[in-house]
C-alpha cells in the first residue's frame, strides 16, 4: 500500500511541477524555481532523506541592508505556496494531531513544523500565526522553535504556553549574545569562556527550574549553526583552528570550547532535575569557513548530552548566492551526520529558500 501511494504522489508531484516549469522562460530565475525547489525537498525527504523524523520550515521574511528582501515565507508566490501545499499534504507528513504521551516517532512518517521568526528576537510567539499558518499550509504544525537570546536576560513560560496551547512541542533555541544582534563577530559579553566558568549559571539555572515545572517535554538546544561564520559563538569567533590556548592541545580551540560550554549547561539542567527536555545537537549543513577543524562534528557535545541531531539546510537566501535545489544542498550533511550518529534520530530543524 505505501509503494502504491507514493508512486500516485509522485504522479501528482510531476504534474504539479510540469505545470510550473511551464510558467518558467529564459534563463533567469522566476516565482517557478523556489516552488520547484519545494517540490525536490518534499519528495526526497520522503524517498531518500528518510531518516528526518522532524521538519521545520522557515516562514518568514527580512529586509536586507541594501533595500532588497529575502522572502521564506510558503506564499511568496502562489505557485511556492501550491507546490508546498501539494507536496506537504502527503500523509507522509503528520501534524501535531499525532504526538502522543510518550512521545515517538514512527518510521514511515515525518513530523512538520513551523518557524514563523517571531520578531527580531526570535520570541514573540503567538498562537494566531500558528494557526493562520496551519490554515494556509494546510497541515498542522507539531513542532515550533523560539529563541532565548542572553542578553535578553528574561525568564518565562509564556512562549512555552502558547506553544503548548495550540497543540505544539516547543523548541527552545539557548543563543549566547547581547547587542548588536544580528552582526557577526566575537561578544566578549557573552563568550563560551564565560559561560563554562559558570557565570551565566543563575540564569540559566532559572530557565532549569521553568523548563522542569512545564513537565510536558521541551526540545533544547545551544548555540545553534555554530559551524557557521554568523553568530559570535561560532567557533571561528571563539578560537577557531588554533589548540593552544583552551583544553586539550591537540583539539582546535573554537571547537573544543563549544563542547564544553554545551556539557556545562546540560549538566547543570540535569543537576535541577530538568527530565522533560530532549536535548539536540543543531548544526549547519555547510562549514563556514570550510576547514577541517570547522567541521560540524567537531562541534559534537557527546552521546551522553545530546538526544537528537538537528541541521539547517536552506536554499538561497540572498541575491547573490548560488542556486542550489534542495537535495544539492541535503546530500553531504545527510550522509556525514546518519553516518558518524547512526543511532541518533534526525532533525530539519530549519529549512527554506527565498523568493528568486
Amino acid at each position: 500500500m505505501k509503494r502504491i501511494f507514493m508512486g500516485l504522489f509522485s504522479i501528482i508531484l510531476f504534474l504539479v511541477s510540469a505545470c510550473i516549469n511551464n510558467t518558467t522562460s529564459g534563463e533567469n530565475y522566476s516565482a517557478s524555481d523556489k516552488a520547484k525547489w519545494y517540490l525536490d525537498a518534499i519528495e526526497t525527504i520522503q524517498t531518500k532523506y528518510t531518516k528526518i523524523r522532524i521538519a521545520v520550515i522557515y516562514h518568514d521574511r527580512w529586509e536586507n541592508s541594501d533595500g532588497s528582501w529575502s522572502d521564506l515565507r510558503i506564499n511568496s508566490s502562489p505557485e511556492a505556496l501550491q507546490a508546498f501545499q501539494t507536496g506537504i499534504s502527503s500523509s507522509y507528513f503528520i501534524g501535531k494531531e499525532y504526538l502522543s504521551n510518550p512521545l515517538s516517532f514512527p518510521d514511515n512518517n515525518c513530523f512538520t513544523g513551523v518557524f514563523p521568526g517571531w520578531g527580531e528576537f526570535e520570541d514573540s510567539v503567538d498562537t494566531n500565526s500558528l494557526e493562520n499558518f496551519e490554515a494556509l499550509s494546510g497541515k498542522s504544525a507539531a513542532f515550533c522553535p523560539f529563541s532565548v537570546f542572553f542578553g535578553r536576560n528574561y525568564v518565562s513560560d509564556q512562549n512555552l504556553q502558547c506553544i503548548s496551547e495550540y497543540g505544539a512541542i516547543p523548541l527552545l533555541r539557548f543563543m549566547p549574545w547581547g547587542e548588536p544582534y544580528w552582526e557577526a563577530g566575537y561578544q566578549e559579553n557573552y563568550s563560551l569562556v564565560r559561560i563554562i566558568n559558570g557565570e551565566f549559571d543563575d540564569f540559566l539555572i532559572d530557565w532549569a527550574e521553568v523548563i522542569a515545572a512545564f513537565e510536558t517535554p521541551v526540545f533544547v538546544t545551544f548555540g545553534v549553526e555554530m559551524n557557521g561564520n554568523w553568530f559570535p559563538w561560532s567557533g571561528i569567533f571563539q578560537g577557531a583552528g588554533i589548540t593552544n590556548e583552551f583544553g586539550d592541545s591537540l583539539l582546535a580551540d573554537g571547537p573544543e570550547k563549544f563542547k564544553s560550554a554545551f556539557r556545562h549547561i546540560v549538566n547543570l539542567f540535569n543537576e535541577h532535575e530538568a527530565s522533560n527536555i530532549i536535548w539536540y545537537f543543531h548544526v549547519n549543513n555547510k562549514s563556514f569557513p570550510d576547514e577541517n577543524w570547522n567541521d560540524a562534528v567537531n562541534y559534537y557535545p557527546g552521546d551522553d548530552y545530546v538526544d537528537w541531531i538537528a541541521v539547517s539546510v536552506y536554499g538561497a537566501q540572498y541575491d547573490d548566492e548560488e542556486w542550489m535545489i534542495f537535495d544539492e544542498e541535503m546530500q553531504n550533511i545527510y550522509d556525514e551526520l546518519t553516518n558518524t550518529f547512526p543511532n541518533k534520530p534526525l532533525m530539519l530543524a530549519e529549512w527554506g529558500v527565498k523568493e528568486p
